[in-house]
């Protein structure tokens, strides 16, 4: 039985998957993706092992969050203030 870390980098190794889709798949909350993806991400430092993002984009404008240094998805777009974003994706 692994841990939620560990199928969370099973995951994330298979392919590239939304937090949503990752609470989905796990059963756990969305909040929750974001505390283990932090997590994740500091671990797999030693390892030589890299959790790379798809960033955040406005399906409104197209305006990339690509500076963006947190992992969950933003709320408004700072270009247009558009709601309609599409999450960020992330993969190993």
């Amino acid at each position: 039985m692994n841990t939620i870390r560990q199928e969370i980098v099973s995951l994330l190794s298979e392919g590239e998957y939304g937090a949503k889709d990752i609470s989905k798949m796990l059963h756990i909350s969305e909040k929750e993706v974001y505390t283990h993806i932090e997590h994740i991400n500091r671990s797999l430092k030693p390892q030589k092992m890299r959790l790379k993002i798809t960033p955040a984009a406005c399906l409104t404008c197209g305006f990339k969050f690509e500076a963006r240094n947190r992992f969950s998805s933003p709320g408004r777009c700072p270009k247009c203030k558009g709601e309609h974003i599409q999450d960020p994706k992330y993969f190993i």
